[in-house]
């Protein structure tokens, strides 16, 4: 069958075993063989080597049906000559179709997926799971954002060792606009009062935050109007208070959203720049 069809796309994977020079053959991890959506995906490798990928599905949308979203799906493996890939297996259905997942694992190792979910009449909220812990998702937004169309925003989490969730995320709803932090201790059943990051008359969006022995950092970007800026905040003492925001960056060009990532205990920030190149910075 041709694999060619706009919107259509299949989640493929392969590791390195010497830091990128060569990788194993790719395989195709959605296992429906549908011309569909299969996009937006993220991936965890725990200690044990174990690799978790997320991803958002179109395999249960309806001919001509509209407003039904798409699905979660997961698959499992190890890494090995020959991964042995678990069956893809649905966490929920009715998220929006082009808003970034996220996804860590928490203090029990249970891996932790928080989305965009459609909720009524064109509600987008942010929702929350923690696999083998509960039945049901939580809501754990409540802007009350209607808006017949993806934002193209996921959120961000982070879950640190005594199983705190940190949690940052952008609405645009009638009840709360701009970007948000929050932390929850009960897997998001409730969350902290959630804390206004950024401004919103300078257009605070693409948030993306980190958590390590305490500290939380939270980058987002923000536009003047000539320039597009990086901006960060960070907590030393694990999301009670946060320092005031500051710039670490500047694009003139345009730039992609920021992500950070740890190495040996030290938290960078990544940022690509239209024309400008990748900004990789330690915070």
């Amino acid at each position: 069958m041709s694999r060619e069809k706009k919107y259509t796309a299949d989640i493929r994977y392969s590791y390195s075993t010497d830091y990128g020079k060569t990788f194993s053959s790719p395989i195709t991890v959605n296992d429906d063989d549908l011309l569909t959506g299969h996009s937006f995906n993220e991936m965890l490798i725990d200690q044990k080597d174990q690799v978790s990928i997320v991803w958002l599905d179109g395999r249960l949308k309806k001919a001509k049906s509209k407003g039904q979203g798409s699905a979660i799906y997961l698959a499992r493996f190890n890494n090995g000559e020959k991964p042995t890939l678990t069956a893809n297996q649905m966490i929920v259905n009715g998220t929006c179709v082009c808003c970034r997942l996220a996804i860590d694992q928490n203090a029990r190792g249970n891996l932790a997926i928080l989305w965009r979910h459609i909720y009524g009449d064109n509600i987008r909220e942010f929702s929350l799971t923690t696999l083998n812990e509960q039945s049901m998702p939580y809501q754990v937004s409540f802007d009350h954002w209607k808006i017949n169309g993806c934002p193209h925003q996921g959120g961000a989490l982070a879950i640190d060792a005594n199983n705190r969730y940190h949690l940052t995320w952008y609405n645009q709803g009638d009840k709360g606009k701009g970007v948000f932090y929050a932390f929850s201790d009960n897997q998001g059943k409730t969350l902290s009062t959630p804390m206004a990051i950024g401004e919103q008359a300078a257009q605070a969006a693409h948030p993306h935050l980190s958590e390590h022995n305490g500290v939380v950092d939270i980058v987002w970007t923000q536009f003047t109007g000539a320039q597009h800026e990086l901006w960060q905040q960070r907590s030393i003492d694990n999301g009670k208070t946060f320092s005031r925001a500051k710039v670490i960056a500047t694009a003139d060009k345009g730039a992609d959203r920021p992500f950070i990532l740890q190495y040996k205990n030290k938290s960078y920030v990544s940022w690509q720049r239209f024309q400008q190149g990748h900004w990789l910075s330690q915070l």
